[in-house]
């Protein structure tokens, strides 16, 4: 992020940044590139679907037991259960709640600051205009946050990354509808990455009424019979893709959003494989981020906790049913039923009569239970609570109740103490969470901000320079302090030492401490000082101590020429004050010397005789 490209930023988003339609002469040529082009964005997204094919199946079991409804292959629910009837036991789904919520409230809470930018140039962040204009540009993001759906779109985010692994979100805006967020269910999208390994490329497949079809792309763009239809049954839904891409064939000199350097195309899904092309429009950055909790290899999508509790879960479930099913036959046995009821049969229900005739001799009761089904709830209950602690560990349960429970007074000192190893197993994920979500979406932002004009200007000191951003989040002051325990080791053992050597006390530099301690326990800049205010300081409290040093030397010698200025001697005879005898000695007079009687000074010496 350059705070000194908005002229060039605001000339090359203002054209269209959103996908507006290319100018009038554009046209022709771009449907007929437009018609080209989707057959190929076609055979490349069934291509893709083929690779996720794989993950379709995991996706599924684990929506299942940790987040129902989040799983689409399709996006109508028309014939879609909206309960899960197979669950007798909500753990995973309650755990990954708290992890979503953990999450949220560890990394992005509303509640207190989380990011903040910086400059390249650590002392001209510490600047009067440096620190201004990063107060200001950061306060004006958080409102741009806090006032769209961002912090729902999150919670949906981390609860999808805990599950599936992988997540995506689109950040859009624009001046008529504002900043808002989009997130895709799993199985909605295919995504593919570049060289890198970063995501760059999304297929997302929705179903759109006729009359949100006109609305998005016009009625010129639908086919006639679609065009007929939208008049008649306005609500008829029809399948829809849309693919966000880096553009390969481009002519970066042209205007326009089908020039831009990602290509948005949209087209209709038809029968027997047939594709109709919507739209062409374009965006100058990626416009979503796709990150993921942990990736192997060169995997596309990423792997999830949830993944390692499954089995747990699977587990729970069936101990969960055979539990049942024990105090189901305790409470409700199977019954022996005399044979002579057969024909008659017997009511069971609760308070249901039975008429019976009593035979002579016959002593047995008529119905008994056929089983003494006793089970050991206890030990049931036991290993059912077992498992359920095992997965709410494996969701990093432990780790974000100690945040949800005591959000308003928990420290980052705390977490850190009390799980330290939790955040040293999650502290890769964090890691990857920055670099994957959080920090290209303040990247975004901030540029989509900076196109619409809604960024104080820029002071021109700060032209050309970079902004980065750090997390002064729960976790990630809590995964710093972690990170700095030796160094309060090494600082108690300096201590220690310096009561035996004082010396040791040089080996420490005591700015660094404080700036990196400062660092890592979030503290705003302007809570310390530049390292040039701290010399003048220095310099100013030694020149005071100097002076104050220089007072006290004239103070002296002031009293002491007051006290030579009292005292009397005899000098040939005559009285005279030692100040005048000096006066006269550093004249070159050399005159015979008496005391007076208990005078305290000492005889000069030499060849004169005191008298």
């Amino acid at each position: 992020m350059r705070p000194a490209q908005r002229p060039a930023m605001r000339a090359l988003l203002g054209a269209g940044h959103q996908g507006a339609p290319a100018p009038a002469t554009e046209r022709p040529e771009t449907e007929e590139r437009l018609a080209l082009r989707v057959p190929a964005l076609a055979r490349r997204y069934r291509a893709l679907l083929e690779r996720r094919s794989p993950w379709d199946t995991a996706w599924e079991s684990l929506a299942e037991h940790f987040l129902p409804t989040r799983f689409r292959t399709d996006d109508s629910l028309d014939d879609r259960p909206l309960l899960n009837r197979s669950l007798v036991d909500a753990t995973g789904i309650l755990a990954m709640r708290t992890l979503a919520a953990g999450l949220q409230g560890g990394m992005t809470s509303p509640a207190r600051p989380w990011f903040r930018l910086a400059l390249d140039d650590p002392d001209l962040s510490r600047s009067h205009a440096g620190q201004r204009y990063l107060d200001e540009v950061e306060a004006r993001m958080r409102v741009v946050l806090q006032r769209c759906n961002f912090y729902n779109a999150m919670h949906t985010i981390y609860a999808e990354l805990g599950t599936f692994g992988t997540a995506f979100v689109f950040e859009l805006a624009d001046l008529r509808h504002g900043f808002r967020f989009v997130p895709l269910c799993a199985g909605q999208y295919v995504l593919d990455t570049d060289a890198a390994r970063r995501v760059d490329t999304v297929f997302h497949r929705m179903h759109m009424s006729l009359r949100q079809m006109v609305q998005s792309f016009g009625p010129e763009a639908l086919p006639e019979n679609l065009r007929l239809a939208a008049r008649r049954t306005p609500d008829q839904r029809h399948a829809v893709i849309h693919a966000v891409l880096p553009r390969t064939e481009r002519r970066p000199r042209l205007a326009g959003p089908c020039h831009m350097p990602w290509a948005s195309v949209y087209w209709l899904e038809g029968r027997e494989g047939q594709v109709v092309p919507l739209k062409e429009s374009g965006f100058m950055g990626f416009p979503g981020f796709g990150p993921r909790w942990d990736v192997a290899a060169n995997d596309v999508y990423g792997r999830s906790p949830a993944m390692d509790a499954l089995p747990d879960c699977r587990m729970l479930q069936q101990m969960g049913i055979t539990t049942l099913k024990a105090i189901h036959k305790a409470v409700d046995p199977p019954m022996s039923v005399h044979a002579g009821l057969r024909s008659v049969g017997l009511d069971l229900t609760p308070g249901g009569i039975n008429f019976v005739d009593s035979l002579p001799g016959q002593n047995q009761p008529v119905a008994t239970p056929l089983l003494q089904v006793k089970p050991d709830l206890a030990q049931a209950r036991s290993a059912m609570e077992a498992v359920q602690q095992q997965i709410r560990a494996g969701l990093y349960n432990d780790l974000f109740r100690l945040i949800l429970e005591g959000r308003s007074k928990v420290t980052a000192s705390e977490i850190a103490a009390r799980e330290e190893e939790k955040l040293l197993l999650i502290g890769p994920v964090l890691e990857r969470l920055h670099d994957e979500l959080l920090i290209p979406l303040i990247d975004r932002t901030f540029r989509l901000m900076l196109a619409l004009d809604m960024l104080p200007p820029c002071p021109p000191e700060l032209s050309g320079r970079h902004l980065k951003v750090e997390f002064v989040s729960l976790l990630a002051q809590a995964q710093k302090l972690v990170g700095i325990s030796a160094t309060d080791q090494y600082l108690a053992l300096t201590l220690k030492a310096a009561s035996a050597w004082p010396e040791a006390l040089d080996s420490v530099d005591v700015d660094n401490l404080l700036d990196n301690y400062a660092e890592s326990l979030g503290l705003p800049v302007n809570l310390t000082r530049p390292r040039e205010e701290r010399a003048r300081l220095r310099a100013g409290r030694e020149e005071a101590r100097q002076t104050e040093q220089q007072l006290a030397l004239l103070q002296k010698a002031a009293d002491l020429g007051h006290t030579l200025a009292d005292s009397d001697l005899t000098v040939e005879g005559e009285k005279s004050s030692v100040l005048q005898v000096l006066a006269n000695l550093a004249a070159g007079a050399s005159p015979a010397l008496r005391p007076q009687p208990g005078g305290t000074m000492p005889p000069p010496g030499g060849e004169h005789d005191a008298r």
